[in-house]
């Protein structure tokens, strides 16, 4: 496809009906994906994150894990065991981990390349490898932007789905997808925000996704919230996925996570129907059983076993891995970028989850 332009960005956004009109399109067979199961084989996805995202008490600062080593890391993954190992495009504070000519490149890199490397060498030791986008947040763009984000006085993630951001954000997708020959990409936090106040841009949506004047009173109903937030959604789901089936396609795996507040508006969501991999990051298997009965016949759910408090990785032999994939994610440690071996529940929940993956 052309690189994405604000006209046609727009234009595919008023389209927002005939894309819904599209046939399911999850776990379609596409080039790319044969191999990606031919990586797989007849195991499970035993996949892995080496988290860059945070800090020791906060969002990690540009250039905190800048000397990570492409061959360090795939080193590391092989020994975990993993058929697929999850690293970054871009992290939630808003830099790249390429030669980025959309977002900030994160500065002081011991490779300019690190995404593109660690393609390169993850496919030599036959594992798949997804880059990384957070849609929930993005701290450089919020702070270019304050006007269209919420404050402090909201504890989660701060982005509303606005035309603005998720063009600067399909423009990232399209611009890594160009560059790097990874076989997909995990985006994060893909799900409602909450609105304790409802900023102009949003009643700006309110307009674009329901058709109505947002209410005089300043508060909608909890229907229309409920249906805002699933429209809102599904948008966003709609562009990403015109952009990577425009660009290059490949495995578009979401994570949300699940939340009870946000039920009523996962009922009859497209995206469940139509992401190829889905994610429950929680510890609790409940929502395994919740989540097949709303995905895509050829969706991939996908249950994380270590990377929260609550995780317990021994549960892994609960899980039916004909049926799931599985997922872990830890911290780097800021000296060495890898996962830290000091004896706590993360490290514990990592070890389970290599003899796990070498049993598989």
């Amino acid at each position: 496809m052309n690189s994405i332009t604000r006209r046609n960005f727009l234009q595919i956004s008023a389209l927002g009906g005939v894309l819904t009109a599209s046939p399911h399109l999850g776990g379609q067979v596409f080039p790319g994906m044969n191999d990606v199961r031919r990586r797989i084989g007849t195991s499970p996805v035993k996949s892995f994150c080496i988290d860059f995202n945070w800090g020791e008490k906060h969002v990690a600062e540009p250039g905190l894990y800048a000397q990570a080593d492409p061959r360090e890391h795939v080193r590391w993954y092989q020994d975990m065991g993993v058929n697929t190992l999850q690293t970054f495009c871009v992290t939630y504070n808003g830099y790249a981990w390429y030669p980025s000519d959309v977002a900030p490149v994160t500065p002081g890199l011991r490779s300019s390349n690190f995404m593109g490397e660690m393609v390169e060498l993850g496919h030599k030791a036959g594992m798949n490898v997804l880059g990384y986008f957070c849609l929930g947040g993005n701290i450089y763009w919020e702070q270019k932007h304050p006007d269209l984000v919420h404050g402090s006085y909201l504890k989660d993630f701060k982005t509303p789905f606005t035309l603005e951001y998720l063009e600067y954000t399909c423009r990232s997708i399209e611009d890594a997808l160009k560059k790097i020959d990874m076989d997909g990409f995990l985006i994060d936090e893909f799900r409602p925000i909450q609105h304790p106040r409802w900023l102009d841009c949003e009643r700006t949506m309110y307009r674009e996704l329901l058709g109505d004047k947002f209410p005089a009173s300043g508060h909608p109903s909890k229907e229309a919230i409920v249906e805002f937030d699933r429209r809102a959604v599904e948008r966003a789901w709609r562009l990403i996925k015109w952009v990577v089936y425009g660009t290059r396609r490949v495995v578009i795996f979401t994570n949300q996570p699940f939340l009870d507040r946000d039920l009523a508006a996962w009922e009859g969501n497209q995206m469940l129907k139509e992401a190829d991999w889905v994610l429950n990051e929680t510890p609790d298997l409940k929502w395994l059983g919740w989540m097949r009965q709303r995905v895509g016949p050829n969706t991939l759910i996908v249950q994380n076993l270590c990377g929260w408090e609550g995780h317990d990785a021994s549960v892994w032999r609960q899980v039916d891995t004909k049926a799931y994939g599985l997922y872990g994610f830890a911290k780097a440690d800021e000296k060495t970028t890898l996962p830290s071996e000091k004896n706590s529940p993360n490290a514990t929940n990592v070890r389970i989850l290599r003899e796990a993956f070498h049993s598989l």
